[in-house]
């Protein structure tokens, strides 16, 4: 269930039973009581709620709760066309992930320099709202042509 730029009370209502515990303890950081929604006079209402709901940050209990729940299909499907800034995820989580990224390329690359079979490049980390990379696979021809030691020999 990703985030709704537009929730309706029921969107909201469904919000609630999936992910409602997540959901108070966001509204509680903002000391305000999700009873009182269900309160006469109280000062939470339907709209309100939707505006606190649509203004929560990427690292949020509600929004990790949603994220959570997401299941790698739909995060693959999210990806294809996403913004990064829109991105579920906050900027310092994403430069975070980035910085794992370069360790382990890193690491694989040194093992490498050193005479250790790495194996493949390692997968970068998974973002949601961010499409992963499709590896290309170089033809023999291609390999052959970057990489001296399988040239065949002129004239041999």
């Amino acid at each position: 269930m990703a985030r709704d730029p537009d929730p309706g009370i029921r969107r909201l209502a469904a919000l609630l039973r999936a992910h409602g515990e997540a959901l108070e303890a966001d509204l509680a950081e903002r000391q305000i009581d999700l009873r009182d929604l269900y309160r006469t006079g109280g000062r939470l209402t339907w709209r309100r709620l939707g505006v606190i709901y649509r203004h929560l940050p990427p690292q949020s209990a509600t929004m990790t709760a949603l994220r959570n729940s997401l299941p790698p299909e739909a995060l693959a499907v999210q990806g294809q066309d996403a913004d990064p800034a829109a991105s579920p995820w906050s900027h310092d989580q994403m430069l975070a992930a980035s910085q794992l990224d370069v360790l382990r390329l890193i690491l694989h690359v040194l093992l490498a320099a050193n005479g250790g079979k790495p194996g493949q490049p390692p997968a970068p980390t998974v973002r949601p709202g961010v499409a992963g990379q499709k590896k290309k696979r170089l033809t023999a021809d291609q390999r052959r042509l970057l990489d001296p030691r399988l040239r065949q020999p002129k004239g041999g």
